[in-house]
């Protein structure tokens, strides 16, 4: 690492710094991978410039912009003192490079580097950055609801439950109180199968941590990945939606289990309109300032992936949006299916997404 801190190039690392700084532009693209840079001795961060906006780090929260390579499928890792080994021939300002955005991640002389502390350094040093970079989960749920529990048979996974008493069809949803976590994480862009799951950035410590899984909406609905660019009426699309009687517009109400463990199913359109009823602060967590989470919901802002038209891919929103899908496919376009998104503004239902080019959060409700 001595050429990366090299004393010769304190004034070009700078500058970069500099140059790198002024950067954020929500109208650019989010790079598909960190890569290197055409100068050796330089220095710059992948950042998700299409959402820079809403995914600054905090004291207590991780930046979204720190995986997006190959090379950033782990949580990042950094010692704890940033002092190089080229200290003893030089003074401690040479040797230590200034960076505002904890978590971030680059490349300098060929080496990964990350953001620690207020300096760049060594991501492959020995010490971890600990979870508290990441978001302090302390807030997650209301400890003034009464929560049930549920244990998924599947993977012995435990997720907190509330009930919601509907007085227009006198019944009573039990929602998941937390986003799925179900299944194996593989990277971003990869086609998933049955068990399988996105974490945000490639990082398992969101899966595991109470943000959930992200799922293509094939894989959140039980169905082979043709069925993102097929109708569900093709043959290829062996299970179908069966939707319930009793209902004017029974389409939003399909008690379909997908990915949901059995007994379950992916909340529908109906459920998301009846929660819709409760202001968009009382659903959110106070975990990322989402919310005061009154209805014991703690919904949280997990974001999304996304496959761009020039083919990057990229996790933003994380912070800004929590999305879900919902077991609906548009009736015009088989390439299309429904999702429920809440942000500060509130909640949008109704609204079509290209299938196969989002891998968004899913909540399940108990059969009834």
């Amino acid at each position: 690492m001595d050429s990366m801190f090299h004393k010769g190039t304190v004034v070009l690392f700078a500058t970069l710094l500099a140059l790198s700084a002024c950067g954020d532009d929500d109208s650019s693209v989010f790079p598909d991978s960190v890569g290197d840079l055409p100068s050796s001795e330089s220095l710059s961060s992948s950042d998700d410039n299409s959402s820079s906006s809403s995914v600054k780090s905090s004291s207590s929260a991780k930046s979204s912009s720190s995986v997006t390579s190959s090379s950033s499928g782990t949580s990042a890792g950094s010692s704890s003192s940033v002092n190089s080994s080229n200290e003893s021939s030089s003074s401690s300002s040479e040797s230590k490079f200034p960076c505002s955005e904890e978590g971030k991640k680059g490349r300098a002389d060929g080496v990964n580097v990350i953001c620690h502390d207020g300096y760049w350094v060594p991501e492959s040093s020995s010490s971890a950055v600990p979870t508290s970079s990441y978001f302090d989960m302390t807030n997650q749920f209301n400890e003034k609801v009464s929560y049930g529990e549920f244990t998924d048979p599947r993977d012995g996974q435990k997720y907190r439950t509330v009930s919601k008493y509907d007085d227009v069809f006198e019944k009573t949803y039990v929602f998941f109180a937390e986003n799925l976590n179900y299944g194996k994480m593989v990277s971003g862009g990869t086609v998933q199968g049955d068990s399988t799951k996105y974490c945000y950035d490639n990082d398992p410590w969101y899966c595991d941590n109470g943000w959930g899984g992200l799922y293509t909406w094939s894989n959140a609905m039980g169905f082979p990945a043709v069925c993102d660019s097929v109708s569900i009426s093709a043959e290829a699309c062996s299970q179908k939606f069966v939707y319930p009687s009793g209902y004017t517009q029974p389409q939003y109400y399909v008690q379909h289990q997908g990915i949901c463990p059995e007994g379950w199913h992916v909340a529908s359109e109906g459920e998301w309109a009846y929660l819709q009823h409760s202001s968009v602060f009382d659903l959110g967590s106070k975990v990322a300032g989402f919310g005061n989470n009154g209805s014991g919901l703690s919904i949280l802002p997990a974001g999304s992936w996304e496959r761009y038209p020039n083919g990057s891919l990229v996790f933003r929103d994380i912070k800004k949006q929590a999305i879900f899908w919902t077991p609906q496919q548009s009736a015009d376009d088989a390439e299309r299916a429904h999702r429920v998104a809440i942000d500060s503004q509130g909640m949008s239902r109704i609204y079509e997404e290209v299938k196969a080019k989002r891998a968004l959060s899913v909540r399940c409700v108990k059969n009834y």
